[in-house]
């Protein structure tokens, strides 16, 4: 693998902050999203949330090119797709963007530029977390029923996140925000709500920042040295624990809790979903161990082209 050095770390999230402003502006939960998300990764000496978000904008080829290993090419281009396309909503700017990226970097393989991130993308199976909660009547067997789930889902996820893998980490990513996705839509059909009800999507999620952007940080946040094994995988559970708990405040209320205080909430739930974390640590990095010589294969299987993409995903699925 190339090496990648701090200048190329700096211009890769500096383009992810132009795609954010891609069509001319930065919203406030735009800007939230990448502050939040940026302060937990460890960023790289020298490298700051606000000389990111708040310098003046550089000329998109000129950050272009000082990004020159293939590592960073590969992952710059997967990270800006996710940021345009995981909502559903990829601008016209946004896409002049991507394909300017894509054009650039032609001498990076980008494992089939968008056509292997289109396929994760539209995930050729469902996950099981949503097969355990339905609507319950009953207050106490909800409350049951819902811990249990996020319970689930945080274990899942922090598993993913502990394989912080330059270039194949995008699936892990990814799998991670449908799990949370498919969480909140269950934790929603328990409370008799629609698990299909866009609306409740992009409240919850866009208030809360669990977008593209967010997958795109943590993709690139794979190149900073000290991004291991610990901090992918409580960065996961913690999130997937506030996420848990934040929708179903969220659903409880009838829908009613606005962005702020979903945010707060969601602060106040990472916290706990980190100190839970700790209790389960060492389950997790067991299991992370127990599969990794597996995964390894899958992972060499999917850059050889022996397996598809859908392949890839369902075999991953299996070990979990």
């Amino acid at each position: 693998m190339s090496s990648v050095n701090q200048q190329e770390v700096l211009a890769s999230f500096k383009i992810l902050v132009s795609m954010a402003k891609a069509d001319g502006k930065l919203l406030e939960e735009e800007f939230a999203s990448l502050a939040d998300t940026f302060e937990e990764i460890h960023l790289p000496e020298g490298i700051t949330v606000d000389r990111l978000l708040n310098e003046e904008d550089e000329p998109i080829d000129t950050l272009l090119t000082k990004i020159t290993s293939e590592i960073a090419q590969e992952m710059v281009y997967q990270s800006a797709y996710a940021m345009a396309n995981i909502d559903g909503e990829c601008s016209s700017e946004e896409k002049l963007l991507l394909d300017k990226i894509g054009a650039t970097f032609t001498s990076s393989k980008l494992w089939g530029k968008q056509e292997w991130l289109e396929t994760l993308e539209r995930r050729s199976t469902r996950s099981s977390i949503s097969e355990q909660v339905r609507q319950i009547d009953d207050p106490d067997k909800r409350a049951t029923e819902v811990e249990n789930a996020t319970t689930d889902a945080c274990f899942l996820n922090a598993v993913l996140g502990a394989f912080p893998i330059p270039g194949v980490a995008i699936a892990f990513d990814m799998l991670i925000y449908w799990n949370q996705l498919d969480l909140a839509q269950a934790i929603g059909q328990s409370w008799g709500y629609d698990r299909n009800r866009e609306d409740f999507r992009k409240a919850i999620f866009g208030s809360l920042g669990i977008t593209g952007t967010r997958i795109a940080v943590s993709n690139l946040a794979k190149l900073v040295p000290v991004f291991g094994m610990v901090v992918g995988a409580t960065t996961a559970y913690a999130s997937t624990w506030a996420l848990g708990k934040v929708a179903n405040e969220y659903f409880a209320s009838g829908g009613e809790m606005d962005a702020f205080s979903l945010r707060q909430a969601f602060k106040q739930a990472k916290k706990e979903g980190e100190a839970m974390y700790k209790t389960k640590a060492d389950e997790i990095a067991a299991k992370k161990q127990a599969i990794e010589p597996q995964v390894q294969l899958l992972n060499e299987e999917l850059k050889a082209g022996t397996i598809t993409p859908e392949e890839y995903q369902v075999k991953l699925k299996e070990l979990l």
